[in-house]
């Protein structure tokens, strides 16, 4: 094999990520005398928010990577050699670009400022029945020679390719792993995952501060509206999640129209720092659910409930052997899933243990001394000095 072909192989095995991939893949071309000036390679992914990564590297400008979102309508694609090749069933063309008989499409003119004069394209398919929005890649590559690439760089091109997208394939799988645990269960209970905390009841006792909130009304509303709801709903869940995210917390799970999540006391972040940035997440959560009513002007509002509560918890995995959840759970939880549904009765938005109150960075008022279902001691609760009455 040659130091190309063993370069790729490693890449396969130990490499980190496709666009290194790519561009490096390129370099050695060119180190071996292909006059390569432009290299693409476009991904399609299993992704909640990007549909496909389009990698495009060149000899001026290196590496550009871009992730184009499920929302986009990109008509580009519509006007593509790739979108021609699979309407046409074909999976390899090679076309001179400045030839008249040559069919021309949008992407020659980001070719020819490069200085290429040609484009020879591949399509290679995946064919994974269990992943089969993972159907393949589109890779071109361009050289600057008058008469384009030599028969011979083509089939050495041509022969690289199956290792090249093998070496892509695995990198995109080890992605999309990594993606869809970040998405489907959190970033630090994916990051736990991988590293292996996968046997049943495998865990560890955190101290952390909660946030546990839930939309009121939501129910009722659901009963009556249609599938709109879904829509509305997510704005409304992205309002509470958002700010846990932003604030250094993780959202562990999404129950119906409510949310758990926890900001965890470590050795660089203090209990006080901790159970301060809950409240920030819990301000800007009121804040941000409230517009979202604004939107829906003319519909019933959705108010937003919260309780805030700082307790150590089981952080690991529970369930049935062959179904598992990452999450927390122990006294501290159920704690403040009781304190949420006080909301309503004490009529107030936001309420908060003295364990987290203890520790706020804005004024507190005392909402008296409160008894918990299923808890013997009553808890003295708070509430946000600037939350007077329950708001919508």
């Amino acid at each position: 094999m040659t130091n190309l072909e063993d370069w790729i192989i490693e890449q396969g095995l130990r490499g980190a990520d496709v666009g290194s991939l790519l561009s490096g893949f390129a370099e050695h071309l060119a180190t071996e005398g292909v006059p390569l000036v432009r290299a693409y390679l476009a991904l399609p992914t299993v992704n909640p928010t990007i549909r496909v990564y389009t990698h495009v590297w060149t000899r001026s400008a290196g590496l550009m990577v871009e992730g184009v979102s499920h929302e986009r309508n990109d008509l580009a694609f519509d006007r593509s050699p790739f979108a021609y090749m699979m309407q046409t069933d074909q999976t390899s063309c090679h076309w001179l670009i400045d030839d008249p008989e040559t069919r021309q499409f949008d992407v020659f003119e980001d070719v020819r400022r490069e200085g290429g004069t040609d484009y020879l394209a591949r399509l290679f398919s995946f064919e994974n029945a269990s992943a089969p929005d993972l159907r393949g890649i589109g890779i071109s590559f361009s050289s600057n020679r008058p008469e384009g690439f030599l028969p011979e760089e083509i089939e050495r091109i041509d022969a690289l390719l199956p290792l090249l997208g093998l070496a892509a394939y695995r990198m995109t799988l080890f992605d999309l792993t990594v993606a869809m645990l970040d998405t489907y269960v959190g970033l630090s209970a994916g990051r736990r995952v991988l590293s292996g905390e996968i046997r049943r009841g495998f865990g560890t006792t955190i101290t952390a501060a909660l946030l546990f909130a839930d939309l009121r009304g939501f129910t009722v509303l659901a009963d009556t509206a249609g599938m709109d709801l879904i829509a509305r709903l997510d704005r409304h869940l992205e309002a509470m999640a958002d700010p846990v995210a932003e604030e250094g917390g993780e959202v562990l799970k999404f129950m119906g129209d409510g949310v758990l999540a926890a900001f965890p006391i470590t050795e660089e972040r203090s209990r006080e720092q901790a159970c301060a940035a809950a409240i920030r997440a819990a301000q800007a959560a009121l804040e941000r659910n409230d517009a979202v009513n604004r939107l829906h002007a003319g519909e019933t509002p959705l108010s937003l409930d919260i309780a805030l509560h700082c307790g150590d918890v089981f952080y690991g995995n529970i369930g049935a052997a062959g179904r598992l959840d990452f999450t927390v759970i122990g006294p501290a939880v159920n704690e403040v899933s009781r304190m949420e549904a006080l909301c309503n009765s004490l009529d107030c938005s936001v309420i908060l243990s003295n364990s987290v109150a203890s520790a706020s960075p804005v004024p507190m008022r005392s909402l008296g001394r409160h008894r918990l279902r299923g808890i013997a001691a009553e808890r003295e609760l708070f509430t946000l000095a600037s939350v007077s009455v329950w708001t919508a």
